[in-house]
């Protein structure tokens, strides 16, 4: 299942799996970032269309971050 994109029942959260550890599944968000622990039965498959709004969520975030870090330079 490593490599899969799920989503994280208890949060809503969608991330990848990067493995397995103390019966728990260790996934990391959509397009990097610090990794978290959930329990296996609160895991579920994220339907494609739910990992592709994720990712564009996350390089709006990102541009975002980009313009008022270059509003304040100038």
């Amino acid at each position: 299942m490593s490599g899969a994109y799920v989503l994280d029942a208890r949060s809503g959260r969608i991330g990848e799996v990067m493995g397995h550890l103390g019966g728990r599944v260790q996934l990391r968000p959509v397009g990097g970032g610090r990794e978290w622990d959930c329990l296996p039965q609160d895991v579920e498959e994220a339907a494609p269309a739910e990992v592709l709004r994720e990712r564009v969520r996350r390089l709006n975030r990102d541009t975002c971050s980009r313009v008022a870090l270059g509003r304040q330079e100038a």
